[in-house]
């Protein structure tokens, strides 16, 4: 609740600029973190048989779980942005019935 009234009190500017930095945060995250761990799951499923023919089941439960934790980070991230979003939103249409 106190972080929405400070939201509430930045100008448009500051959240736009904070808008920005998140998405650039949540490309970021995807592109790097999130790739690299659907990655190593993709290689454990399709493994180059190099010294295993296959993978040991707990390396593929860990692989799993690591790419779900990131999966929710992720959404994290994407609810989070969301919020600011509509705040930015609702701060402009604020801003355009001031105005008038």
């Amino acid at each position: 609740m106190n972080l929405e009234r400070t939201y509430r009190r930045l100008p448009l500017r500051d959240l736009l600029t904070d808008a920005e930095k998140r998405s650039r945060d949540l490309a970021e995250h995807y592109g790097n973190t999130w790739m690299n761990g659907v990655s190593d799951l993709r290689d454990l499923s399709r493994p180059v048989r190099r010294k295993s023919h296959y993978p040991t089941l707990l390396a593929l439960q860990n692989s799993l779980q690591k790419l779900v934790r990131l999966t929710a980070e992720s959404e994290e991230l994407l609810n989070y942005l969301e919020q600011q979003m509509a705040e930015i939103c609702d701060h402009a249409k604020r801003e355009r019935m001031n105005r008038n």
